[in-house]
C-alpha cells in the first residue's frame, strides 16, 4: 500500500507540470528576493489568485519555490550593497557586506548559496520524517487540546519579537477580530457586519493577505528614496572595485575552504529549523540567533564582522532552514509557523484541503508528492542560482519605483479575478491601509495573518469545550496532553528569552 502510494506521489512530484511550476517559483523567488524591498511574502501574497485554478501539487510547488527562492535571493543585495532584499537576510549583512568590500564578492555569494541550500535540505528531511508522527498524535486531540495550541501558539507568536510583545498580542488580536466578521459558525447569526450583506458573507483570505503583505509594503515603499541610496552606493562600490583592480579568478571559493565552514552551516541548520518550527519566529530571528551562536563558539570570535565566512555561512543557513520547518506545525497541527506559512496554508485551503493532522490522512499521495518537490526544489535553488548569480546582482540593483507599479496592478487584478467581486478589491484596500498604520506604528504584520487564519478555529475549539466541560474553567487543565502543551510552551519562552539575551 506505501509502495503504491509513494510511486503515485513520484509521479505527480515529477510529473512536467510540477517540475516547470517548482522552477518557476524558485527563479522568481530569488530574483524579487534580490530586488530590496519586494519580499517573498509578497510575491506569494501575488499570486494566490492565479494558483488557485491549478492542481494542488503545482500550485504549492510554485508558492514553494517562491519561498525557498527568496530566502537565498535576500543575500544577494546584503553582500552586494549592504540592504537587505528580504528581513531574513538581515544578519547576513553583518559579514557579508565587510566580505564584499575586502574583494570577496564571489566567495561570500557562493558561501551564502551553498549554505542556504544545505539548510534548506536539511531542514525538508526534518519535515519529512517529523510531520507525519506527529500529525498521528495529533489525532488523538479534542477540543480542548487543540485550544491549548492556538493559545500557546499565539502567545509564542507575540513573544518572540523583544520589546514588542504588547503590540504582537495586539496584532494577533487584530487578526482574531477580522476573522470573526461575517456569521456565527453554531448560530449562523451575521456578526460584525453592519447591515451590509458583503459583510455578512466574512472577509474572504486572498484579499485580506495580499492587502496586509502586498499593498501595504507597496504603499509604504513610495514614501522612501531608495533610489537615492542605491545609487549612491553602487557609484562608491564601482568605483572601489575599479580602483582594487578586482580580479574575479583570485576570488574562487574551494570546496576545501567551504569544508572548513562546516560547524558554522550545521549550527545554522539546526537552529533555524528549531526556530522556524516555532509558531511566529521566522527567518530574520533564526539567522541572528545562528549567527550568534556561531560567533559564541567560534574559535576566532574576533574575525565576525571584518567579512569572516562563517558568518555568511551560518545566518543563510539558518533563514533557509525555516522554509522547510515553518510546514511542521502547519501539516501536523494546521497552525501556521510564520507568514510564509500562513500563505501555503491559504493556498491549501484554497484547493480544499484543510491543513491540520487530516490532512496527511486524507491526502497522503499529494503530500508525498509536495515532501518529493520541496526536495528536488532546493536542488533547482542550487542549479539555477549558480548558473545566474551574476545577472542576479544586476537584478538587485532594479529600482522599486520601476516595480511596484507592475506589483500593485497584479494585486488588484488577481484579487478581482479570483471571485469576480469589487468589494474583494475594497477588502484589499482596506486591508494594505490596516498593515500601513500597523507597520508606522511598529506593529508586526505575520501576527495578523496568524490570527486571521486561526481564529475560526480558536473560536470552535473554545466553544465546543466550553460545552463539553459545562462552562468549568478546569476542564481546559484536566487533559495530561493539554496541560503538557503548556508547559511545554512555558519551557521555550524561558529558554529562547534567555538566549536571545545572551
Amino acid at each position: 500500500m506505501m509502495i503504491e502510494i509513494l510511486a503515485d506521489a513520484a509521479q505527480i512530484a515529477l510529473s512536467p507540470p510540477v517540475i516547470v511550476a517548482v522552477l518557476f517559483g524558485v527563479v522568481l523567488g530569488v530574483t524579487v528576493g534580490a530586488v530590496p524591498g519586494i519580499s517573498g511574502d509578497m510575491a506569494m501574497a501575488l499570486l494566490l489568485p492565479f494558483v488557485f485554478t491549478m492542481d494542488t501539487a503545482p500550485a504549492i510547488g510554485m508558492l514553494m519555490g517562491v519561498y525557498k527562492g527568496s530566502l537565498f535571493g535576500g543575500s544577494v543585495s546584503a553582500i552586494m550593497f549592504g540592504v537587505p532584499g528580504t528581513p531574513g537576510a538581515a544578519a547576513t549583512i553583518l559579514d557579508g557586506f565587510p566580505a564584499k568590500k575586502a574583494g570577496m564578492p564571489n566567495r561570500a555569494l557562493h558561501t551564502g548559496l551553498y549554505s542556504s541550500v544545505f539548510g534548506d535540505f536539511s531542514a525538508v528531511l526534518v519535515l519529512i520524517f517529523i510531520a507525519t508522527p506527529l500529525a498521528l498524535l495529533a489525532l488523538k486531540f479534542g477540543p480542548r487540546e487543540f485550544f491549548a495550541l492556538y493559545v500557546v501558539s499565539i502567545i509564542v507568536i507575540a513573544s518572540l519579537d523583544r520589546g514588542r510583545v504588547a503590540l504582537g498580542f495586539a496584532s494577533a488580536a487584530v487578526g482574531i477580530l477580522l476573522s470573526m466578521v461575517g456569521r456565527d459558525p453554531f448560530s449562523g447569526a451575521p456578526r460584525y457586519a453592519f447591515g451590509s450583506s458583503d459583510l455578512a458573507g466574512g472577509l474572504a483570505l486572498v484579499p485580506v493577505l495580499i492587502g496586509l503583505f502586498a499593498v501595504s509594503e507597496i504603499m509604504l515603499q513610495v514614501g522612501r528614496t531608495w533610489k537615492h541610496r542605491l545609487q549612491e552606493e553602487n557609484r562608491r562600490i564601482e568605483e572601489a572595485a575599479a580602483a582594487e583592480g578586482y580580479d574575479i579568478s583570485k576570488d574562487r571559493l574551494s570546496f576545501r575552504e567551504y569544508r572548513g565552514l562546516w560547524r558554522a552551516v550545521v549550527t545554522g541548520a539546526a537552529t533555524g529549523t528549531i526556530v522556524g518550527a516555532l509558531p511566529g519566529a521566522g527567518a530574520t530571528l533564526a539567522g541572528f540567533l545562528s549567527y550568534g551562536l556561531t560567533k559564541r563558539f567560534s574559535k576566532q570570535p574576533e574575525r565576525f564582522g571584518k567579512g569572516a565566512l562563517e558568518g555568511i555561512a551560518a545566518p543563510e543557513a539558518g533563514n533557509s532552514a525555516t522554509a522547510g520547518a515553518t510546514l511542521i506545525p502547519l501539516f501536523a497541527f494546521g497552525i501556521p509557523g510564520s507568514g510564509s506559512a500562513a500563505l501555503i496554508g491559504a493556498a491549501f485551503i484554497m484547493q480544499g484541503i484543510s491543513p491540520g493532522p487530516q490532512m496527511i490522512e486524507s491526502n497522503m499521495v499529494i503530500i508525498y508528492a509536495v515532501f518529493g518537490l520541496l526536495l528536488y526544489g532546493s536542488v533547482f535553488t542550487l542549479i539555477t542560482s549558480k548558473l545566474l548569480l551574476p545577472y542576479y546582482a544586476r537584478i538587485s540593483m532594479l529600482q522599486p519605483r520601476y516595480v511596484l507599479p507592475v506589483v500593485l496592478g497584479l494585486a488588484l487584478l488577481g484579487t478581482y479575478a479570483t471571485d469576480n467581486s469589487i468589494f474583494d478589491v475594497w477588502v484589499l484596500i482596506g486591508a494594505g491601509l490596516l498593515g500601513v498604520v500597523m507597520r508606522v506604528a511598529g506593529m508586526p504584520i505575520a501576527p495578523v495573518a496568524l490570527g486571521f487564519i486561526l481564529g475560526p478555529g480558536l473560536e470552535r475549539s473554545l466553544r465546543q469545550s466550553l460545552i463539553l466541560g459545562f462552562n468549568e474553567m478546569s476542564y481546559f487543565f484536566q487533559s495530561v496532553i493539554a496541560a503538557s502543551i503548556y508547559i511545554v510552551a512555558l519551557v521555550v519562552l524561558v529558554l529562547f528569552a534567555w538566549v536571545t539575551r545572551k
